[in-house]
């Protein structure tokens, strides 16, 4: 009997910033950001007598799957071939995390196929390669949630996830992908990192006020305002220790016009996820409100097809 395929969605993540980097800092990176149910990734993998991958993103998927491949391998673990299909996937580099949860689910199929229980955070870091900065996809993968990650204690270390928060199902996610040039990844992302200014300790400090008394209590307490307002704050800071590489504090200028735009309309906390350009916000108005919101937004912006769709905070993680 041929054995099913297995199949596996993940959400997506929204990055809403870094607390700290530099060469004097304890911990590099840590950071916060919220997982969020669309656009997500959906794939599955069976057996197969070679390696093959079809849909959006399979020559991506057939790189991590061979390199997951070769780690397992690299512990004793043997590996057969998979044919893997790749249902939905919005583009990489856009600021939606795409490339970690892709690497992940890759590398969950793979842990299964082999007959493996499922791997634990640090596990899927090393077998996927990720998690080498921020640790909230990987933590978000496993999870869903707001989530807050304590960085790196060393070059080689695990961010640890220090809190993993339910976010209040009546608010919604407003997500506006606009046309873009990709956002910095890979090489350049890490010489982005090392070409920046530490972040000065008051400012790191700040940032983990923010977090710990801002974003976090008004989650618990269903705020949205004072989460709002956290978020903008945290946001303006970071985007400014951005600014250096990016040229400003949004990856392209333009997309300022359009953060003011949703803030007119009254959305909370309004921001870029990590490098961009993707940019969100919150509501907790009715859905015939948002609807017609979206409308407008479209029409006055003169957006086109460009994606703007409202989604949910994940709540689950991946699934399979």
């Amino acid at each position: 009997m041929t054995p099913r395929p297995i199949r596996i969605q993940t959400p997506s993540r929204l990055h809403f910033g870094l607390l700290s980097w530099g060469p004097n800092a304890p911990r590099q990176f840590g950071g916060v950001g919220l997982m969020i149910d669309a656009p997500g990734l959906e794939l599955s993998a069976e057996p197969a007598l070679e390696w093959k991958a079809e849909g959006p993103l399979a020559s991506r998927v057939l790189q991590v799957a061979r390199r997951v491949s070769d780690r397992l391998e690299g512990i004793g673990v043997p590996v057969s071939p998979a044919h893997f299909r790749v249902f939905r996937a919005p583009e990489e580099h856009a600021g939606l995390g795409v490339g970690t949860q892709l690497s992940l689910a890759v590398a969950r199929l793979l842990t299964r196929l082999a007959g493996l229980p499922d791997p634990s955070a640090e596990q899927l870091a090393d077998l996927s390669g990720r998690g080498l900065r921020s640790g909230i996809g990987l933590h978000g993968f496993l999870h869903g949630g707001l989530i807050v990650d304590g960085g790196r204690r060393a070059p080689e270390g695990f961010p640890p996830l220090l809190s993993r928060l339910e976010f209040p199902a009546e608010w919604s996610v407003l997500v506006l992908v606009p046309e873009r040039n990709s956002g910095l990844h890979g090489p350049e992302e890490a010489q982005a990192f090392a070409a920046l200014p530490p972040i000065p300790e008051d400012v790191t400090d700040r940032l983990s006020r923010l977090v710990l008394l801002g974003l976090m209590p008004a989650v618990i307490e269903r705020d949205l305002a004072a989460f709002g307002e956290a978020l903008t704050e945290i946001q303006g800071i970071v985007g400014q220790c951005f600014a250096p590489a990016q040229g400003g504090p949004y990856a392209r200028p333009e997309l300022e016009r359009l953060v003011k735009a949703l803030r007119a309309e009254g959305l909370h906390g309004v921001g870029q996820s990590s490098w961009g350009p993707t940019l969100y916000g919150f509501s907790r108005e009715p859905e015939p409100h948002r609807a017609e919101q979206a409308r407008r937004l479209r029409d006055q912006l003169q957006l086109g097809g460009v994606p703007l769709f409202w989604t949910q905070a994940n709540r689950t993680g991946a699934v399979m």
